[in-house]
């Protein structure tokens, strides 16, 4: 394709393409048509060109540096204290502000406040379910353990289904959660002009945090399930309770 640079007429060759790209922000046009993007060249490539057809070099205006470990900061205050520099922006400050920034931090937060939320209300759930299903089946181990059933054998029956049953929904809403995520939060966090951050926000999911999260759903459906499962109560009333129901 032909592009105009400094007044010159140049045939470029466009051999990839990116969604984005640091320093160059997405804007609609006077036309309202949708910014066509910027060209990354190399510049001396570039500068050689110019020159074949008689036209002056172009002179970088942004320099992009890296600092050795933990010397960013210093680093950047001493090019802040050259004036002639001009502004200086370190990586670091520009991911901070976008962590601190309203439109972002707020969803951040809100979901962050929603997690134990969830791990309470999932808790509460397990337990009302298992204790439900437990006097739900009483009528029925009342009468295998008057059959002669051993007690021992019933409760690891009872101890497996409804462990079956919360390992099932602890996996099953586990993948939901992740899925949900790794598809809403990206849409949430956006940056003080209300677009998508460049580079894109990163969804991490620390598998330590989340096995302790996980663990600590689990923890008062299967105290609920053990507890169902060395109860000892007297199968006559349960026989009673059956037969009157």
């Amino acid at each position: 394709m032909t592009v105009r640079v400094a007044d010159t007429e140049l045939d470029v060759r466009i051999t990839g393409a990116v969604r984005a790209l640091p320093t160059v922000t997405p804007r609609d046009s006077d036309d309202g048509q949708p910014d066509a993007g910027a060209l990354l060249c190399d510049l001396g490539a570039l500068d050689r060109a110019l020159a074949d057809r008689g036209a002056d070099p172009l002179e970088p205006r942004t320099w992009w540096l890296s600092a050795e470990s933990g010397g960013t900061a210093r680093a950047a205050q001493a090019l802040r204290d050259r004036p002639a520099v001009g502004t200086v922006r370190v990586r670091d400050e520009i991911a901070d502000a976008l962590r601190s920034d309203p439109l972002g931090a707020g969803p951040r937060s809100a979901l962050t406040a929603l997690v134990p939320a969830a791990a309470l209300l999932s808790a509460t759930g397990f337990a009302v379910a298992a204790a439900g299903a437990a006097r739900e089946r009483a009528g029925d181990l009342a009468v295998l353990r008057a059959l002669g059933a051993p007690r021992r054998r019933l409760a690891r029956a009872v101890a497996a289904e409804q462990g079956l049953v919360v390992a099932l929904s602890a996996a099953l809403g586990l993948a939901l959660g992740t899925v949900l995520t790794r598809l809403f939060v990206p849409l949430l966090v956006v940056t003080g002009e209300g677009r998508a951050p460049v580079p894109d926000l990163l969804v991490r999911l620390p598998p330590g945090p989340l096995a302790w999260l996980v663990a600590a759903a689990l923890a008062v459906p299967l105290l609920v399930v053990a507890g169902t499962a060395l109860r000892r109560p007297a199968p006559a009333p349960a026989l009673r309770a059956e037969r009157e129901g």
